[in-house]
């Protein structure tokens, strides 16, 4: 999904942004936090990483965990520096 295609809908919208945790108990309650607000039923929730990328592994993983395990639209902010065309699809 892009979001684009959820901005030409007619009604409000509404989202979350998420920054990836750093170590695996914070992950733990972050995924938590997820879950919670998942019933507030977003249009979609972004998940960012920093400008250099240090995080993209990070936030692909959570991308990765919220698309398979909840009902949640993940939409990765990516900052495109330094990536090549090949790993930002």
């Amino acid at each position: 999904m892009h979001i684009a295609d959820i901005m030409r809908e007619d009604s409000p919208t509404f989202s979350f942004e998420f920054f990836p945790a750093r170590t695996p108990d914070a992950a733990e309650i972050l995924y938590h936090t997820i879950r919670d607000l998942e019933s507030y039923m977003p249009h979609f929730v972004s998940v960012t990483y920093g400008a250099g990328g240090s995080t993209r592994d990070l936030t692909h993983d959570l991308v990765e965990r919220i698309q398979h395990t909840t009902k949640l639209d993940p939409i990765p902010h990516l900052t495109c520096v330094c990536h090549d065309e090949e790993e930002i699809e």
